[in-house]
């Protein structure tokens, strides 16, 4: 014996797809800052935002609650559908392929409304409605996703946890020492294989947040072309293997 790790088969298949959380991270940042800047400070990935938002502008009598208040609704509706949905196609042989399709088809409909309706006239236009309702659509199914398929990895949406477990694997290879390696090296190589995808991750998504706010400034709603790119990309991966 070697003395490495074993691996059994269900950490391999882990291992093997850890790119999907990375790249979904990547996408979801680079989503919401292109929702925040176009539909007048909405996020629909990370609705948590929204609702922060949504109870100042109730305060401060602004117009703008109107749509923050249909995207809450909507995340909470979708989120049910596609929740239902994927738990009936659980046993399909291509529902992931599926899943990373129908997302970039919606983040592409995203796309396409957005610059078909740009300007956007108000928060509160039938145009921006429905143009928020279509992102709502697509991140409340990769929130889905990651709940209902990808379970087994990290969160892509919300980074604060995130952010506590890659703290708390830094305090456990450094803080520990030496000896806590030589005393469980199983644990150990966990350890720092977390402590890698954490940063992985955490750093995907802040790459996607720069990339976002940057591509739309140049592009506007085109820019969705690069997460649309990446899902495709990822969706015939998953249908090939």
């Amino acid at each position: 014996m070697t003395g490495q790790p074993v691996k059994s088969a269900k950490t391999l298949s882990y291992r093997e797809e850890q790119h999907i959380p990375i790249l979904l991270s990547f996408i979801a940042a680079f989503v919401d800052v292109v929702c925040y800047l176009a539909l007048f400070r909405t996020f629909t990935a990370f609705v948590t935002g929204t609702l922060i938002i949504l109870a100042s502008e109730i305060i401060h009598q602004d117009e703008l609650w109107i749509m923050k208040v249909f995207v809450v609704f909507s995340f909470i509706l979708g989120l049910f559908f596609w929740l239902i949905l994927l738990r009936k196609l659980k046993s399909w042989k291509y529902l992931r392929a599926f899943v990373l399709a129908i997302e970039a088809a919606l983040l592409g409909a995203f796309m396409l409304s957005g610059a078909i309706f740009s300007p956007l006239s108000g928060a509160d236009s039938p145009e921006t409605i429905l143009v928020a309702l279509v992102a709502v659509l697509a991140m409340t199914l990769q929130n889905a996703a990651m709940a209902q398929i990808f379970h087994q990895h990290v969160p892509t949406t919300v980074m604060t946890g995130n952010f506590a477990r890659f703290a708390i694997s830094v305090l456990d290879i450094f803080g520990s020492g030496q000896a806590y390696a030589e005393k469980d090296k199983d644990a150990a190589f966990k350890t720092r294989s977390q402590l890698r995808h954490y940063c992985h991750v955490l750093m995907a998504f802040s790459a996607g947040a720069l990339t976002g706010a940057i591509a739309y400034d140049i592009g506007g709603f085109f820019a969705l072309a690069c997460p649309v790119l990446i899902l495709a990309v990822l969706a015939l991966y998953q249908w090939r293997t």
